[in-house]
Formats: structure tokens, C-alpha cells, sequence
């Protein structure tokens, strides 16, 4: 289909054939299909669009949408969905962010995106996260803690996490 015709199914059809459209057109169309009333429509948009245009997704009420939009767009652009209401879309942000915004992300409402946080934050910053009030984010930081702040996690609540810290300690 050439542009002008994928253009008029957007304009004038109905749900059907908008999604069959967007399914199938050339990548390079789908600019025009970005704000589309159906949040399908644009979900499918998101999975084929070329990433450099997904930016204008980034703020879509539907939050699937956001998600494939953090998924795929450049990676310079997710700062600005670190802010995201939907916990899984921070989460995907945080697995692909630039690794010197992870500080912002430590104290995220949700355990698993300080999860993701602490298996990929710069090893100097675990110490700030070893009071998490979550076990399995004391964990992930029990994991890839220093050595030396090791003895600051030997008392930890979570057996799981003191067992990790008995095997990682130094034997003198």
C-alpha cells in the first residue's frame, strides 16, 4: 500500500482495518498512525516504528504503550520516562538506562525496580541500599556489595541475605 492510501484507512476505517493497517505498512508510515484514538493501534505502532520516532509515545495514556516505547526507543531518551507512573515501565527503564542515572532510580516506590536497580548500579553505591526495606533488594545488593562493606549485612534480617554475605565474607 503507498503512503497516501495508508493515510486514508487511518482517516476514514474502522478499528479493523487501522490495526491491519499498521500491521502491515511500511515502518516509515507509521508516523502518521502515533496518536491514534485505539490504544491496540498504537501499541502495535510502538512494536514496529522505527525507535528514533518513538518519542512522541513516551507520555501515551496507555501504559503498555509506554512500556514497548522503553523497550525499544534510544536509550538517551529514557531519563525521560524514569518518572513513569506504571512501576514495569520504570522497571524496563532501568534495565536499559545509562548506568550513571540508576542513583536516581534507588529509592523507587517499587522492589522490583530497585531490584534491577541493584543488579546493575555502580558497585560503590550499593552501600546506600543495604537498609532496603525489601529482602530481595537486600539480596540483589548482598550479591554485588564491596567486600569490604560485607560485615555491614552479616546481621541482616533475611536469612537468605546473611547467607549470601557467610559465603562472600573473607575467611580469616
Amino acid at each position: 500500500m503507498t503512503e497516501s492510501e495508508f493515510i486514508n484507512i487511518l482517516n476514514n476505517e474502522g478499528f479493523k482495518e487501522r490495526f491491519n493497517a499498521v500491521s502491515t505498512a511500511n515502518p516509515a508510515y507509521l508516523v502518521h498512525a502515533l496518536n491514534d484514538k485505539d490504544e491496540n493501534v498504537r501499541y502495535k505502532v510502538a512494536s514496529r516504528i522505527a525507535a528514533e520516532n518513538l518519542t512522541a509515545l513516551i507520555n501515551d495514556p496507555y501504559k503498555e504503550v509506554r512500556l514497548i516505547a522503553a523497550k525499544r526507543i534510544d536509550a538517551k531518551e529514557l531519563p525521560k520516562m524514569m518518572n513513569d507512573k506504571s512501576f514495569w515501565v520504570r522497571h524496563a527503564v532501568a534495565e536499559r538506562i545509562d548506568e550513571s542515572y540508576l542513583p536516581s532510580l534507588m529509592h523507587d516506590k517499587e522492589p522490583i525496580v530497585r531490584i534491577k536497580v541493584a543488579e546493575r548500579i555502580a558497585p560503590e553505591y550499593l552501600k546506600d541500599m543495604i537498609k532496603d526495606e525489601e529482602a530481595l533488594v537486600r539480596k540483589a545488593v548482598s550479591k554485588r556489595i564491596p567486600e569490604e562493606y560485607l560485615p555491614l549485612m552479616q546481621d541482616d534480617k533475611s536469612e537468605s541475605v546473611r547467607n549470601i554475605v557467610a559465603e562472600r565474607m573473607p575467611k580469616l
